[in-house]
């Protein structure tokens, strides 16, 4: 029999779904995470555990991460920020590197290994609360169910289902993000993630990654960018008439100035919006898996508190995500100075870059 009453209901399997729903199951709540693609799914991401926030986290509530859910290299030794006229800015840092699939799915069963129920294949269509209930209507291929629970947790990304449902009247605004894969590799070090800035300016870059057999190149408007990769990859010694393997993408939410300002707070009642859903993606790095992996453990704790207390989970997760705000308004504003920087020169600017660089990855 299918079970339809639930304490917490978590929408979206990726990292921060998995944390909230592992910390909500061991907290002794009924806990069911939905995803609506089959797991283990894809997912356009680097895949980098880049900085301190992701690291630790990951580090305590799963352990250290299995071997055969990273690529060959397991670990890169650091970043490189490429800009035109002038040496790379290395930033050395260790970083465990995965594909998204594999990474994911090993913290969905370490999830499911504390009491979490999770089904896949189910597209949530929308819910409505009252005082103490979440009603959710969610569908499996034609047919449409509808769960009870006290809280929900949206956690299924830019275009977040739940969000919508939650905020109709909220105007998002996307930028794409696209990765294309090749067979082979190119010239360049392996073991660091690569980011070029083929203009001296701060917002327009591409960044390639080598995994395993292949390597990617990744970025948001690759299109107009496609005579500075070609030059880049030539450059390189790899040929850019090759087609890659595979090209996919996806959605990134831009709405930072309504949420650090205020206008926009992401939990309403029993419902809790985290990581890309709540648009928690630190700026300058672009790093969303560490901010989804921390909303996902605030919004746990609130709920645990709601529960207890008798009050809205909301007022606790909204409190206790104002030292998160206050990081990006941090980020945000630091990402605003090295626009002003470019007018200084590209040396000047890469500098600043690297710093940049370096203070978002010790975030934690």
């Amino acid at each position: 029999m299918i079970n339809t009453k639930y304490d917490v209901i978590v929408v979206g399997a990726g990292p921060g779904g998995s944390v909230a729903a592992k910390k909500c199951a061991q907290k002794g709540f009924k806990t069911l995470l939905l995803e609506k693609r089959r797991l283990p799914r894809e997912k356009v991401c680097t895949g980098m555990i880049m900085g301190v926030w992701a690291h630790n986290i990951v580090e305590r509530e799963f352990g250290d991460v299995p071997k055969d859910a990273l690529v060959d290299p397991h670990y890169l030794s650091g970043h490189m920020l490429h800009f035109p006229g002038v040496e790379p800015q290395v930033i050395e840092w260790q970083t465990p590197i995965a594909w998204r699939r594999d990474l994911d799915f090993w913290m969905n069963r370490k999830a499911e290994e504390e009491g979490v129920e999770i089904r896949d294949r189910i597209r949530f269509l929308g819910l409505t609360q009252t005082e103490n209930q979440c009603r959710v209507t969610v569908r499996k291929g034609s047919k449409e169910q509808e769960l009870s629970t006290r809280f929900v947790i949206g956690a299924d990304g830019a275009a977040s289902a739940v969000r919508k449902s939650l905020f109709p009247s909220l105007k998002v605004h996307y930028s794409a993000a696209i990765r294309e894969c090749y067979e082979g590799s190119i010239d360049i070090e392996r073991d660091c993630f690569h980011w070029f800035f083929p203009k001296p300016i701060p917002h327009t870059r591409f960044d390639i990654i080598h995994k395993g057999d292949c390597f990617l190149i990744e970025g948001g408007g690759l299109g107009a960018l496609r005579d500075e990769i070609n030059q880049t990859l030539t450059n390189l010694g790899f040929d850019p008439s090759t087609k890659p393997v595979w090209k996919d993408g996806c959605l990134v939410p831009r709405f930072y100035k309504t949420l650090i300002s205020g206008a926009f707070s992401p939990a309403l009642g029993n419902v809790l919006l985290i990581g890309d859903a709540a648009n928690l993606i630190l700026p300058i790095t672009y790093e969303g898996i560490g901010p989804a992996l921390q909303s996902g453990l605030l919004a746990a704790a609130a709920i645990s508190e709601a529960a207890e207390q008798g009050t809205r989970a909301a007022d606790a997760y909204l409190r206790e995500m104002g030292s998160m705000l206050d990081v990006l308004r941090g980020l945000y504003s630091l990402s605003k100075e090295l626009e002003k920087k470019a007018d200084e020169g590209v040396q000047q600017l890469s500098r600043a870059m690297r710093e940049a660089y370096e203070e978002t990855l010790k975030i934690g």
